[in-house]
C-alpha cells in the first residue's frame, strides 16, 4: 500500500487533533477523492472550515509546497498541506 503525508495546520490541527498523518492511497486517486475521505473523517467541522458548504474554498491546499487545484492525481510520498489562506496588508 502506498501513502501520501498530510499536514494540518491551523483551524485543521484543532479540528483533526493532528499536525500530520499517512493517508493510504489506490492507483489514480485523485485530490478530490482524498479531500471526501478527510470530510467523512473529520465531519461537518472541516468542510465548514473548507468553506464548501458557502459555495467557496476558504482554504489553501499545496502538494509538495505547489498550489495545486482539483483535478490532481495523487501520487506516492506527495506530501499535502492544508491550511487556511492567510493575507496580510
Amino acid at each position: 500500500m502506498t501513502y501520501v503525508t498530510v499536514k494540518y495546520l491551523m483551524v485543521f490541527s484543532q479540528i483533526t487533533r493532528k499536525r500530520k498523518e499517512l493517508i493510504p492511497i489506490s492507483e489514480g486517486m485523485t485530490l478530490q477523492d482524498l479531500m471526501d475521505i478527510l470530510y467523512v473523517k473529520y465531519g461537518r467541522r472541516f468542510k465548514k472550515a473548507f468553506g464548501e458548504d458557502l459555495g467557496h474554498r476558504s482554504a489553501l491546499i499545496t502538494i509538495n509546497s505547489k498550489v495545486k487545484e482539483t483535478p490532481y492525481i495523487l501520487n506516492p510520498g506527495d506530501e499535502i498541506l492544508i491550511s487556511h489562506i492567510v493575507g496580510g496588508g
